[in-house]
């Protein structure tokens, strides 16, 4: 399920207790969104911050920062089933957008990165991905900074950890690339081969649905990971895998620090 073609202009490039400052993707607009998603203020980037300051002090480090990220084509609105269980769990919840369409893989981890840098160190900082955002969490390993050292775990929803072979094939001609962007093409091409392999525990849930072979856009070889910590498989399609009960479940108890299995 591919969202509108407007809901893929706007990347969150600050985050604070729900608001968050965004930029657009060609950097022609920035803006200030409430915890309900309302523009809150309009203008420069520096402007935005200001509003947010005065909207929102800053506040102490969470004990457990859980950042969600969306999938290609989406938007955080596809992980608000699976946030509100998190935020009902008791974790602080950080549910970003980014334009997954418009930049490479390396770029928007780089937004998430810097995004990150102003906000305070938790004790405890998770991810909770669906699909190309396992690959993001996993460029993030990548950096050097405080952040870095409080990473707890980290939950893949549907990851194309060895890229996905029903994308090179669709990719024949470019046709896909040009719709769902640089991203696609670097599945199609294997990239998420060449990325870290985190040194936390890390919890996988794979689709697999009778006749489909997989979850209908991977196969579940194509979503493991050496190293992992565990690896589920769940009667569910690609874009509905984050909202089964069993991953919700799964992903509250594995951030809660259940033994690994």
């Amino acid at each position: 399920m591919i969202e509108p073609p407007g809901t893929q202009l706007w990347a969150d490039a600050r985050w604070r207790d729900g608001w968050r400052v965004q930029t657009r993707w060609d950097g022609q607009g920035n803006r200030l969104l409430n915890p309900d998603s309302r523009v809150a203020c309009r203008g420069t980037f520096a402007e935005c911050e200001q509003a947010l300051d005065d909207a929102c002090p800053a506040s102490a480090p969470a004990d457990h920062l859980v950042v969600l990220l969306h999938g290609l084509g989406r938007t955080r609105r596809s992980l608000a089933r699976l946030d509100r269980a998190l935020v009902d769990a008791g974790f602080m919840t950080a549910r970003l957008d980014y334009p997954s369409t418009r930049k490479p893989i390396e770029e928007h981890a780089a937004r998430v990165a810097e995004l990150l840098d102003h906000v305070p160190t938790p004790a405890k900082l998770s991810f909770a991905s669906h699909s190309l955002g396992g690959l993001i969490a996993r460029q993030l390993f990548t950096y050097d900074a405080p952040w870095r050292s409080a990473i707890e775990r980290v939950v893949m929803i549907a990851p194309p950890n060895r890229g996905a072979s029903l994308a090179a094939t669709l990719d024949r001609g470019n046709l896909l690339r040009g719709i769902l962007g640089p991203p696609y093409g670097q599945i199609a091409r294997g990239f998420a081969t060449t990325l870290p392999v985190p040194e936390v525990p890390v919890a996988i849930f794979a689709g697999d649905v009778a006749g489909l072979g997989g979850d209908g856009l991977l196969t579940v070889d194509e979503t493991r990971l050496e190293g992992a910590s565990q690896h589920h498989i769940v009667p569910a399609i690609h874009t509905l895998l984050m909202d089964h009960p069993a991953v919700i479940r799964g992903t509250i108890s594995f951030l809660r620090g259940a033994p690994d299995r």
